[in-house]
């Protein structure tokens, strides 16, 4: 799985919601779920099952699945 995918995964599974209404574009409050609350528990998951760390200068920026998946991207050196 690459990790686009994985990380969609891992967004649907802790907000609870179908794979398919995830896209790229999509952003914290696009979904009732995604508040602040719900970004931490995505980043947090993410870190733990991807195996990455966020520094913390940037987790207010990562706010939109497109964002996510490029800072674990660079952070992976993928």
């Amino acid at each position: 799985m690459d990790i686009k995918c994985e990380i969609i995964s891992v967004i649907a599974r802790t907000l609870n919601v179908e794979e398919s209404v995830i896209t790229m574009e999509m952003a914290a409050g696009d979904i009732e779920q995604w508040d602040s609350m719900g970004n931490v528990a995505i980043l947090t998951t993410i870190e733990n099952e991807l195996n990455v760390d966020f520094p913390v200068e940037d987790l207010f920026e990562l706010n939109t699945v497109g964002s996510i998946v490029n800072k674990v991207i660079e952070l992976k050196n993928v």
